[in-house]
């Protein structure tokens, strides 16, 4: 049932869209209805067009991220003998015998903050965490090419853990915590994504894990720079859908019981 919800009642979502304008259309066939038709209609496309404009998902982001945008401190780093890295999506791509599989641009930032942060610490674990979603394309762990990236950047592969069965924030957070305490990581860095690390620390702290907040980038430095702020676009449109979503998830999570208490 989630699975449905999150890809088809996504506000931002082409197939919201689609099933909006059936509503839509079914009602200005319904004489009683037309001007409920008229009306919806009208909502539906002025809130996706306020959705395909980069102010709102900036807007969103900026919300989700709040204290959680700046790299982490080096002074917190003294004693941390761990890095967790949380997979930001991935698809897999095969034809006959060939195969590649290939990082989200928030996989790829979150995988090259955990480079970064590796060769400021003293060879500490490196943990990346990533399973399977087949309903999205991924078809192989996520955590191997993250694994693939890490070592391009420097990572000894002996220093690098997977953790590839999981398939949300939720079971992340259940399956790393025996992995941590099995190579006796104590203290340890979050890398994630700045508007997912307020999900991903309440998730951890809900099973007594305390993790230190590593955010990676949030977009590419180049990302939208040369588009204007309202005049819509379907990138901006996609990276909403990713914002309502992730508030989405967060209130499902504290619904659930999932989020430790502020």
């Amino acid at each position: 049932m989630i699975e449905v919800i999150k890809e088809y009642f996504v506000l931002g979502s082409i197939p919201f869209l689609l099933f909006g304008l059936t509503i839509g259309v079914i009602l200005l066939y319904r004489r009683s209805l037309t001007k409920w038709g008229v009306r919806w209609l009208t909502l539906l496309v002025a809130v996706y067009m306020v959705l395909s404009m980069p102010l709102s998902f900036k807007a969103m982001e900026a919300v989700l991220s709040r204290g959680y945008t700046e790299h982490v401190d080096s002074t917190v780093l003294e004693g941390v003998t761990g890095i967790v890295i949380l997979g930001g999506g991935s698809v897999t791509i095969r034809s006959g015998s060939e195969e590649m599989n290939t990082l989200s641009n928030a996989g790829i930032l979150r995988v090259w903050e955990g480079v970064r942060l590796y060769h400021k610490l003293d060879e500490p674990w490196v943990i990346v965490s990533g399973g399977v979603n087949e309903r999205i394309g991924m078809t192989t762990p996520e955590s191997l090419p993250m694994r693939d990236i890490l070592i391009k950047g420097g990572v000894p592969a002996s220093r690098i853990l997977l953790e590839s069965s999981s398939s949300n924030t939720f079971e992340q957070a259940l399956n790393l915590g025996p992995m941590l305490e099995m190579h006796g990581v104590e203290k340890f860095l979050m890398v994630t994504s700045p508007s997912h690390m307020r999900r991903a620390m309440g998730t951890f702290k809900a099973q007594g894990l305390v993790p230190i907040p590593a955010p990676s980038e949030q977009h590419p430095d180049d990302f939208l720079a040369d588009r204007s702020v309202i005049i819509p676009n379907s990138e901006a449109l996609e990276e909403s859908r990713m914002a309502v979503r992730e508030i989405m998830a967060l209130v499902y999570y504290a619904l659930r019981g999932w989020l430790s208490s502020p």
